[in-house]
């Protein structure tokens, strides 16, 4: 008989998201719920092959009711996933939120920088694949993705089933330590109870990032494995904001009452200090644009307080069309352009450091805009 990953796999993943979750629970716990369970004469009397075939019936049980409790984990993860740097974005383009500093450094400590664009260009390649069955919403992106693969053979799905694997044994792990959490305390063991305490989240922690890495690896190989066959071609979406190429703010702050305003060094000139801006992707608002830009080149996290007129000029022989808005600072986050130097300062210096007079008509326009509004509010 040859060897055959795939059942190979099945057992890999059996082994350690139900049978060894549930031998562990069992070897902690079966000198106290064993006589419980089976009484304590028969219990007692348990011995070499007996011992284990019950020991093994038990460890199996028990996986499977585990496996069945983590598997609820699945919603909280699911709800944590919709959160992403994406949705952050659009939360704060379009609805002035933020979300508080302990959920976003959560979330940059297991998805990083994530924005979803392999899940969303996977949905479209899914939907067109599909289209002519009307069947595009038959299934889950991610479980067609993995028929995919299955179908493809190669070893990409072999990388997608070791990342469940992990990610199914931690999940369970989870259960396991709330379960022996709870024993405990409820012994008073405390010394034991903090160490599950510090565990838990680390399980947690490992088997979000590696669910993420298995749903990540398909919709890579899909989209791989779609280009390299070159069957589909995806109709690209412009952005539906008419000649407009980028978007960017004139960023504000409140210091001490005063106003301060947020310049960065030029990406091909350095000595040059602009506002931060940057092309609108396939399909982006102009707002979320500028969230994102000013967010990845500095860090700050601003939201959309006004918008300010459009801004041409030349550059390398094209003509780039800005759409820019006047922001107010909401909070820090982590930048993605770690090179570029950024400076908040008062108007007057602002203008003084700006080179280009567009650079210097925005932040005028930018300053009368808040002023307006200031006043307005005072009312």
């Amino acid at each position: 008989m040859g060897f055959e990953p795939q059942k190979f796999f099945i057992g890999l993943m059996d082994f350690f998201s139900i049978l060894l979750p549930g031998a562990l629970l069992t070897f902690l716990l079966m000198d106290k719920a064993g006589p419980v369970i089976l009484g304590k004469d028969i219990y007692d009397r348990l011995a070499g092959a007996v011992a284990w075939v019950t020991f093994l019936v038990a460890s199996y049980v028990s996986g499977h009711l585990i496996f069945l409790l983590g598997s609820w984990l699945d919603e909280i993860y699911d709800w944590v996933r919709g959160y992403t740097l994406n949705t952050q974005i659009w939360l704060v383009a379009h609805r002035n939120r933020l979300l508080p500093w302990p959920a976003r450094m959560l979330i940059w400590l297991i998805f990083k920088r994530e924005r979803n664009l392999a899940v969303n260009r996977a949905v479209k390649i899914k939907g067109q694949t599909l289209s002519a069955l009307h069947a595009k919403d038959s299934v889950n992106t991610f479980q067609w993705g993995k028929i995919v693969l299955a179908a493809e053979g190669g070893k990409s799905l072999g990388v997608v089933q070791r990342f469940e694997a992990d990610s199914k044994f931690f999940r369970c792990l989870v259960v396991v330590l709330l379960v022996l959490l709870t024993v405990w305390l409820l012994q008073g063991n405390w010394p034991l109870a903090i160490i599950g305490t510090t565990l838990i989240p680390l399980a947690w922690w490992r088997y979000m990032e590696q669910r993420f890495k298995a749903t990540n690896q398909v919709y890579w190989s899909v989209i791989a494995l779609t280009a390299r066959e070159g069957k589909i071609t995806l109709q690209q979406k412009g952005s539906g904001q008419g000649n407009l190429t980028h978007a960017g703010g004139v960023v504000f702050r409140l210091r001490r009452g005063q106003p301060e305003y947020l310049l960065v060094e030029a990406k091909k000139d350095p000595r040059v200090w602009v506002l931060p801006k940057g092309h609108v992707e396939e399909g982006e608002d102009t707002r979320e644009t500028a969230v994102r830009e000013v967010h990845e080149e500095t860090g700050v996290w601003a939201r959309i307080a006004e918008k300010l007129d459009k801004v041409s000029y030349p550059v390398d022989g094209a003509v780039i069309t800005v759409q820019l808005f006047l922001m107010e600072y909401m909070g820090r986050g982590r930048r993605t352009d770690i090179n570029r130097k950024h400076t908040w300062l008062p108007l007057a210096d602002a203008m003084g450091k700006a080179e280009h007079p567009e650079t210097k008509k925005a932040l005028e326009s930018g300053e009368e805009k808040r002023t307006s509004r200031t006043l307005l509010d005072s009312r």
